[in-house]
């Protein structure tokens, strides 16, 4: 029932009361035939909710397919259409249908929401989304809303009509962020002769100008000498270049919204730097490091090794379960909403009842224990939780908390800080996502063969204090002849600028922003520095030009060049 339903109920029932003590027949009897009407709309309104609503068959198409799971690309629109078939003639007057969005779907054109006012059996509506961020994107039903034509009745039901999707990374163009492109694969396909081109390799096929970056000891001095300035041997190139991204999946690249994780930005980087180098014929490998240890992927070529790639980093990108977590407001919040819109049948009176208490006193502290006893009631249907684990559920705030995180988590709702307790704890403090990243490059450079290009997209804002722990494993990259790049994303996309701007904030929530950009600020000085000294190239932020910088560097290890400058 309503709110005008209710309020025509207590009038009827007030007029009827009024009639009978002061013998109003008229009164007693119009107010008796409205409380009978109302009883029999009542009734006409279940009989057709209980005919109508399981006749009721949906049929969503994303992309044009029905299957229940499939593959999208973040960035690109997708286009999805649902369709709702009737078994039986319907009677109901007003029909809403809409079709739940999880949060990495983002609406650019049409409505998921569809008001049916016709008695048609057949009706559908379609509308136009974008993925925002890599993973998984998670379509999980429909959402009904049955009212009468008077607006005095009204139910809502959930049709479960799961849809999983593999949302892949966006890359950037080949054609706009790579300066030089190789010419050739120097590994031909079987059946091809061998090509000659410029290299690494020791069989000499030409001689040019000297230009600033060879190495020295390409000089040919003889030349040199007779032709009265310097002149640099070519040799054939044997390998292509390997490409080795080594891609930080830690607690602090996943939290955020999706499209503004610093897991997104990486993997848009690492998609880029890929395609470009695997459309130059060079084999492109991965290193993935989270709280579970390493992944190794071994480098591969073609539209099939770029693909594998791009699905690894899909898999990746998908949160595991989080740590111990602390419970906050927005937490709960979240969770309730998520229940509400996708299980609403756990939240009715008549199945999740919650008995009235005077204990606490607060009216505050009591709201809050009725929240989580509802909440810990359907988290119990949906787990199979026992008694004495719902009464943990709602006096233990760690346990609250990680079933919570649970729920959002599988309901594709990305992770929502705080997730650790203090700042020291975990990855936060920069110690374990050192060390995994010391073990992984030492790895690499242990099992290389060839010189080699290492890209690195870690959180390393973070652990700028604690940077020295991975400076053995650079310094042997780098005397191996590897080049090595740091690609340090930020959350504001853009580069952390000292602000020497004289007006002070006044609010608290100023101050704190004006003394985190000087933290930033400061943290990225030390990296740079502490980086840049031992020879390694560093971008912070700045797809474009992060893309840019990694594949310049590509392309001096193709040539055997130090650097553009002739200096590292």
């Amino acid at each position: 029932m309503t709110a005008r339903s209710r309020w025509l109920v207590l009038l009827g029932i007030a007029g009827f009361g009024l009639g009978i003590l002061r013998n109003q027949n008229a009164l007693a009897w119009s107010s008796l035939s409205i409380l009978v009407w109302l009883f029999a709309e009542w009734l006409w309104f279940y009989w057709r909710v209980w005919r109508e609503l399981p006749a009721l068959q949906f049929t969503r198409q994303v992309n044009g397919r029905t299957k229940s799971t499939g593959l999208v690309w973040a960035g690109r629109t997708i286009s999805v259409s649902v369709e709702m078939t009737s078994g039986t003639r319907r009677q109901s007057p007003v029909l809403t249908i809409r079709d739940c969005l999880p949060e990495n779907l983002e609406i650019t054109s049409g409505k998921n929401e569809w008001a049916i006012i016709s008695k048609s059996p057949s009706n559908s509506f379609r509308y136009e989304g974008r993925a925002r961020g890599i993973g998984k994107l998670v379509l999980p039903g429909i959402r009904l809303r049955l009212q009468d034509a008077q607006g005095f009745f009204v139910t809502e039901r959930f049709i479960p009509l799961k849809q999983t999707l593999r949302v892949l990374s966006a890359y950037a163009s080949v054609n706009d962020s790579q300066p030089l492109v190789k010419r050739m694969n120097s590994l031909p396909q079987h059946g091809i002769h061998r090509l000659q081109r410029a290299g690494m390799g020791s069989e000499l096929l030409e001689l040019r100008e000297y230009v600033p970056g060879d190495p020295p000891k390409s000089i040919a001095w003889k030349v040199s000498a007779r032709r009265d300035m310097l002149m640099t041997r070519q040799y054939e190139s044997e390998v292509p270049v390997r490409v080795y991204l080594f891609v930080d999946g830690s607690i602090g690249t996943r939290t955020g919204g999706f499209g503004r994780r610093l897991i997104d930005q990486m993997s848009y980087v690492a998609g880029s730097v890929a395609r470009s180098a695997i459309s130059a014929g060079d084999p492109v490998g991965a290193v993935l490091l989270d709280e579970r240890g390493q992944r190794r992927i071994r480098p591969a070529g073609g539209e099939r090794g770029f693909h594998n790639l791009l699905e690894q980093f899909t898999d990746f990108a998908v949160p595991p379960n989080p740590p111990a977590q602390q419970l906050s407001p927005a937490l709960i919040n979240a969770a309730m909403r998520l229940c509400g819109e996708h299980h609403p049948e756990l939240l009715h009176p008549q199945v999740n009842h919650v008995p009235f208490t005077f204990f606490p006193i607060a009216p505050w502290k009591r709201r809050r224990v009725y929240r989580r006893t509802l909440l810990a009631n359907v988290m119990a249907g949906l787990y199979g939780l026992s008694v004495s684990q719902i009464v943990d559920l709602v006096h233990d705030d760690r346990m609250m908390a990680q079933f919570a995180q649970r729920l959002l988590n599988e309901a594709g709702v990305s992770w929502m800080p705080p997730l650790v307790e203090t700042r020291s704890q975990g990855f936060h403090d920069g110690m374990a996502t050192m060390e995994l990243l010391s073990k992984a490059i030492t790895e690499s450079v242990a099992t290389a063969r060839d010189n080699e290009v290492y890209v690195v997209l870690a959180d390393l804002l973070e652990c700028a204090t604690n940077i020295s722990h991975v400076l053995p494993a650079i310094k042997l990259a780098l005397a191996r002849h590897h080049r090595v790049v740091f690609v340090c994303p930020t959350p504001a996309f853009r580069r952390p600028q000292p602000q020497y701007s004289t007006d002070v904030g006044t609010t608290a929530r100023e101050l704190l922003e004006q003394a985190e950009g000087l933290r930033s600020c400061e943290l990225a000085n030390r990296l740079q520095r502490e980086l840049r000294r031992l020879g390694a190239s560093v971008a912070l932020s700045g797809e474009q030009e992060a893309i840019r910088m990694v594949l310049a560097e590509t392309e001096l290890a193709r040539g055997g060049r130090v650097a553009f400058t002739g200096v590292r």
